[in-house]
């Protein structure tokens, strides 16, 4: 039986413990009661953050809202003009404090700031910040005028009314407060203690993650060779509790393991009794081994976690691979949140009839991630942040789609379809849901196809790169690497700071008012000019050819659907050096699962006889815009001639099928070894209590499950739509140009 290792450091830690323990409390004593700040080289600090105000802190309309405060340390007057706070990385100017706030330097200045969102200076001389703090996994950064961090403040998760902070008479350490004092003191002493990991170098691994015949010993080394070595072999972050490094580490085949996490449910089957009806993962799945360790030294843990995944007698992909592990629970306990959980069932319990549970509820765990590329070269290792999201697989799938965000620096080459492989901060691991309905082809991942091929043709999309994914060890199935819809895309591709964009789902800004008023008024001006004015608030170019690449692909849950899943963008401002700063729309192709079906189908009956009027779809403002547009400048016969020129262009280039064709051959070419290992992870069988629950419910549980027979006439079926959608559309369109 292993010994904890903080026992274990315990008994190394307390001869030295004891003799100094005296010393140590007179000293923490004193240092808590010093009448001046131990700065530590700061001037000013984040003092207090609450998150979370439910009956504490009154503005002066009577509100609770979240507050941040500051505190001077510097012992001099200092004016606050051009200094910036944020919680965004990509956006350090988000609030920028006027010139003249002055902050004393005399006696113990704060200044409270009220974290509303509002973004302005009341009355009273009150700032309200334009951002409020995040509940979990927040990071706040005051920097100086000269872009300098001047202090930062993290913490993991802030429940209601408790406030995080520096104590008393330390501008270093930072810890929870039972109490919140905005605008007086901080407390002397921590409710609960957190404190700051130490940097102590890393921990060396003699072996790298990638896949071996054999078993062998794992040995773990020290930067520092004083410092003692914490790992896990479970996916957690190493603490105190974890095993202490003594020994090489075997490192073994897992072919004998049973199937832990793959069996759990992670998907709702319209009731909850369906749940019981259905079993997951009977099938023996590949699985890893995940070493995570980290440094121990003077009572401090180490701030760099290091992680390697090991597969042992497993036959490597044609894919890359890519591996997250986190603790047990974090994923697939009952507070996890790839499951339905404790939540979903609780909500039950008091009648909710909602699908809502601990997979929708927005929280991401740690996580440390490994991606290797097809020949075994490491792409990725590091600490992330991890969670789920999604719409309606958020529910239905046990293929979900997970958001990455690194803990260190951006990485590069991710995906070799962005301009010089650039460095991504976060990204989605997206389910292509093989086992499910909520895509057209399951297996066959055409959304990422279609991303990937259109980008190069010039469209606005998301590129796409398939891996073979792990979770907490197991295989779980293939999905697709692609980039964040955040800021931070915007900022790399189209040079839009975070501050002066509009885009709708991104932001909490919904501004597709512009294209309302303009499709609103197109019937009422000159027909001469309307095309021209048109121009003026939308890329007609780029909004042309998304109308195109939803008309050839046939995307139902798109352009079919009020234009659902479009993700539109424009700048505020006109910068003449930047070619997307000039206030107009553009639109990315975004969500292509339910496309390539339907090959025969009008192209023009649903966009040019649904009402998008705002009368009929003013709760899809959102979605319906680009539509409604479409359809009043299709009146136009300066747009019509423009259109139908550039879709005859498309038509006979980028969705010719003798460009179309040897894409999707390469791309099937590219699946097509991964289906031994896809398809029977991704079946779904039912059990015994099928029956009783078809009694209870009045739906008989279907098993889902795809044989490559099957997988390959679905390949058939959209090579046979690559190769005849073109002449279709264009049969289409000379029909409806010859309408009056």
């Amino acid at each position: 039986m292993l010994t904890p290792a903080y026992k274990k450091i315990l008994r190394l830690a307390l001869p030295l413990a004891l003799a100094a323990a005296l010393g140590g409390v007179l000293f923490l004593r004193l240092r808590a009661l010093a009448a001046r700040d131990t700065a530590a080289g700061h001037t000013v600090i984040l003092n207090e953050v609450c998150a979370k105000n439910l009956t504490g802190y009154t503005d002066a309309a009577g509100r609770t809202v979240p507050w941040i405060e500051l505190r001077n340390v510097s012992g001099q007057d200092l004016d606050l003009g051009g200094y910036t706070l944020s919680n965004d990385p990509d956006w350090p100017d988000q609030f920028t404090f006027p010139y003249g706030m002055v902050m004393a330097g005399q006696g113990d200045v704060l200044l409270l700031l009220l974290a509303d969102g509002a973004g302005y200076s009341d009355a009273d001389g009150v700032l309200h910040l334009n951002f409020t703090p995040r509940y979990q996994n927040e990071t706040l950064t005051l920097y100086a005028p000269d872009g300098s961090v001047a202090d930062t403040l993290h913490y993991d998760e802030l429940p209601y009314d408790m406030t995080y902070g520096r104590r008393l008479g330390d501008a270093v350490s930072t810890g929870y407060f039972a109490a919140a004092t905005p605008g007086a003191h901080n407390p002397a002493e921590f409710w609960q203690a957190d404190g700051q990991p130490a940097d102590l170098g890393q921990v060396r691994f003699s072996a790298g993650s990638g896949f071996y015949e054999d078993d062998f010993s794992l040995t773990l080394t020290a930067d520092d060779p004083d410092a003692l070595i914490l790992y896990t072999t479970d996916g957690s972050e190493p603490t105190l509790d974890s095993a202490l490094y003594t020994r090489p580490i075997p490192v073994r085949s897992r072919s004998d393991d049973a199937n832990v996490y793959s069996t759990r449910a992670a998907a709702l089957h319209n009731d909850w009794l369906q749940n019981y009806a259905y079993r997951y993962g009977a099938a023996p799945t590949d699985k890893c081994l995940t070493v995570t360790a980290r440094l121990y030294k003077n009572g401090q843990l180490g701030e760099q976690v290091t992680a390697c995944s090991y597969w042992v007698g497993v036959a490597p992909h044609t894919l890359p691979v890519v591996s997250l592990s986190t603790a047990p629970d974090d994923l697939f306990g009952p507070g996890g949140i790839y499951v339905p959980g404790t939540a979903y069932f609780t909500m039950r319990k008091y009648g909710s009839v909602t699908g809502n549970g601990n997979l929708d509820a927005g929280r991401r765990v740690p996580a440390s991630v490994s991606i290797l590329d097809v020949n075994g070269t490491p792409l990725l290792q590091g600490a992330a942040r991890v969670g789920v999201t999604g719409g309606v697989s958020l529910r239905v799938s046990q293929l979900k789609n997970l958001t990455v965000r690194l803990q260190g620096a951006a990485c590069a080459g991710l995906l070799p379809q962005l301009p010089d492989g650039e460095a991504l901060r976060s990204f989605v691991l997206r389910g292509g849901r093989a086992e499910s309905d909520t895509s057209a082809y399951p297996g066959l991942y055409q959304d990422a196809f279609l991303s990937n091929y259109l980008n190069e043709h010039g469209l606005y999309t998301l590129p796409a790169r398939p891996m073979a994914l792990y979770l907490d060890g197991e295989y779980w199935g293939v999905c697709t690497l692609r980039e964040s819809k955040n800021k931070d895309l915007f900022r790399r591709r189209f040079g839009l700071a975070p501050g002066n964009l509009y885009a709708p789902d991104i932001q909490t800004v919904s501004d597709w008012n512009h294209l309302w008023v303009l499709a609103e008024s197109v019937d009422a001006l000159d027909p001469a000019t309307a095309l021209s004015a048109a121009e003026e608030l939308v890329d007609m170019e780029d909004f042309i050819r998304f109308i195109i690449a939803g008309i050839f692909t046939n995307n139902t849950d798109g352009l079919y659907n009020c234009s659902y899943n479009t993700v539109g963008f424009r700048s505020d401002t006109v910068d003449p050096s930047n070619p997307y700063a000039d206030g107009r729309w553009r639109f990315i192709l975004n969500d292509l699962d339910w496309t390539l079906a339907g090959v025969e189908q009008d192209p023009f009956a649903y966009l040019l006889d649904t009402d998008f009027s705002p009368a009929v779809n003013g709760g899809r403002t959102l979605y319906a815009a680009p539509n409604n547009l479409f359809q009043k400048l299709w009146q136009n016969a300066a747009f019509r001639q423009r259109f139908a020129a550039e879709l005859r262009r498309e038509l006979a280039t980028t969705y010719a099928p003798e460009n179309l064709l040897p894409a999707w051959d390469a791309w099937c070419a590219a699946l097509r070894p991964e289906l031994d290992r896809l398809l029977p992870r991704q079946s779904v069988e039912i059990t015994a209590w099928a029956p009783l629950a078809n009694e209870l419910t009045g739906i008989m549980p279907q098993g889902q499950s795809l044989t490559a027979a099957e997988w390959e006439q679905n390949a058939a079926a959209v090579r046979d739509f690559l190769a005849r959608r073109a002449d279709i559309v264009l049969t289409w369109l000379d029909a409806y140009l010859a309408v009056p």
